[in-house]
């Protein structure tokens, strides 16, 4: 009886030594990079300010990074575990044989041209941009894909259009204005500058291009393998930020606003007015779709022997969004997501 008693004992000690272990186990961590405070990986902030990473056991830091080539290079060198900003760098690295992982979105579309008001019209129709100075930001993904349509259309872009290239979209903005430029492509949310300015918006990339990427999330093979666990978890925290951006519109423009200093009017039209699609989908045909758009720009080798499937992983994605249909099996939000992702990967 006492060698029973003695078992049963140490067997409820080593029982509650577990539930400890387990409770008491570090999370997981994950670093994040970010420009400034951009709110373009919006659900990534709000993820973040929300504690939603903290409530699936990660603890993420959003790391400053200066631009996105020196984003792509720390995740190459592990000094930073995601970028979900950009996605040229990305591809033009993995076209140079980086062994790169293209897992999740971040937001799609959200390129417009933008011109003085009577001229507006005439680009309903692509060869429209014959003979036309264009301003535009390198690298910029709304330029690269209406420059492939643009060429599909007829148009020898080489020869027939002069871009103007430019050092922000604010300068895109002057440039047309001042005439020097006929037409001009901005993004992030740029266009309500520009109709203030007294321009209008002649072309949106969505009418030309539905769901075209724009930044998506890369991380590193080896960060991809050991830490793919805390990756899904990641994504299943940005889910539910997604949940709460659909839902609580006013609040979640007021926690972006004041993360980014940016006006409040600036951060509720980029969010809600579909000037860019807020999506955390891989969308792995379109990303298959701008590699090959950059190759016929010239943009990447045009003959590169490495391809881009082999970089592109949907599983992550649908297992965060098994995760949340999961948890709220009645949300016609996670339907619909559902419904694209079945759409838009192969």
């Amino acid at each position: 009886m006492r060698k029973t008693a003695m078992r049963r004992a140490l067997w409820a000690f080593m029982a509650v030594m577990t539930v400890c272990a387990a409770a008491c186990a570090a999370p997981a961590t994950l670093t994040v990079g970010n420009t400034g405070s951009s709110i373009k990986p919006a659900m990534v902030v709000l993820a973040h300010e929300k504690g939603f990473y903290r409530d699936e056991g990660l603890d993420v830091t959003i790391v400053p990074i200066a631009n996105l080539n020196d984003g792509i290079t720390a995740v190459q060198l592990g000094k930073l575990d995601i970028l979900p900003l950009g996605i040229i760098p990305s591809v033009t690295f993995i076209s140079k044989g980086a062994d790169l992982v293209i897992y999740g979105g971040t937001i799609a579309e959200g390129s417009q041209g933008v011109t003085l008001p009577e001229n507006a019209a005439q680009y309903r129709d692509l060869t429209a941009f014959r003979g036309k100075r264009i301003a535009v930001v390198l690298p910029e993904t709304g330029k690269m894909i209406m420059k492939d349509l643009i060429r599909k259309a007829g148009v020898d872009v080489e020869r027939e259009v002069q871009f103007v290239v430019l050092n922000g979209f604010q300068s895109v903005i002057e440039t047309v204005l001042k005439g020097a430029a006929d037409i001009g492509f901005v993004n992030s949310g740029f266009d309500i500058i520009a109709r203030r300015r007294g321009l209008a918006v002649a072309v949106d990339l969505k009418d030309w291009a539905p769901n075209s990427v724009c930044c998506r999330q890369t991380t590193s093979r080896k960060t991809f393998e050991a830490k793919r666990d805390a990756l899904v978890k990641f994504q299943t925290a940005n889910l539910e930020a997604y949940k709460f951006y659909k839902e609580r519109p006013d609040e979640t423009v007021g926690l972006l606003t004041a993360y980014s200093g940016q006006p409040e009017d600036y951060v509720r039209h980029c969010l809600y007015d579909d000037v860019m699609v807020v999506t955390l989908d891989p969308a792995s045909r379109r990303i298959k779709d701008f590699y090959e758009v950059m190759k016929a720009n010239g943009d990447i080798d045009p003959n590169t022997p490495h391809g881009i499937d082999k970089a592109i992983d949907t599983s992550i994605y649908a297992e965060a969004l098994d995760a949340m249909q999961a948890r709220y099996p009645d949300s016609p939000i996670f339907k619909d997501l559902r419904k694209r992702f079945e759409l838009e990967n192969d």
